[in-house]
């Protein structure tokens, strides 16, 4: 059996797949993602990684499917898991924390999975900003669109051919040409 983790009085079986998220007081299981979702999952991660290992303090990690806990009674949500997050001062840390931390990500990528209820996407967003998160992005492999919110006033909606710039992080670049490219079939 997988690691246990009690949240609210209520146990979540870290073994369960996909992973469990507290939501508004409920648990939530997440969708079970598509290959689309993990292709752009994957390429998210990895063009996050190759950016915070050139321009941040290499101090920190981008790692999908990360559970994050936040402090009781903050925001009626208690876990929540992106499916890429990037926490600048992983290293920083001590090891105890940084399986469940207890800090807020500072770039948290959802990709939208076919059935995924809007207002619980919505409800995730506000509370990544609530919470301190500095950039959430929102893909849609479907529509070869990402939504960017830096926060409840700065923010945006933008296709495969344009490129993410960020206020929050003005080294960040994203072309969402060649992200977009790894949902292609080759030639």
């Amino acid at each position: 059996m997988g690691l246990m983790l009690a949240i609210e009085n209520t146990i979540i079986d870290e073994s369960v797949k996909p992973a469990i998220e507290w939501i508004n007081g409920r648990p939530v299981q997440k969708l079970m993602p598509t290959d689309l979702h993990g292709i752009l999952q994957l390429a998210f991660a990895k063009f996050i990684e190759a950016w915070a290992k050139i321009y941040e303090r290499r101090r920190g990690k981008v790692i999908t499917e990360w559970r994050f806990i936040i402090p009781p009674n903050s925001y009626n949500t208690e876990s929540l898991v992106p499916d890429v997050a990037y926490l600048s001062n992983y290293f920083d840390l001590p090891k105890s924390e940084r399986t469940y931390p207890r800090i807020p990500p500072e770039i948290a990528v959802e990709i939208l999975s076919p059935g995924d209820d809007a207002t619980e996407v919505e409800s995730r967003r506000k509370f990544f900003l609530w919470w301190g998160v500095k950039l959430v992005l929102i893909a849609d492999a479907e529509q070869r669109t990402v939504e960017y919110h830096e926060s409840e006033e700065y923010f945006g909606k933008l296709n495969e051919n344009d490129t993410f710039t960020s206020a929050v992080f003005p080294t960040l670049s994203i072309p969402l040409k060649p992200i977009f490219a790894e949902l292609d079939e080759p030639e």
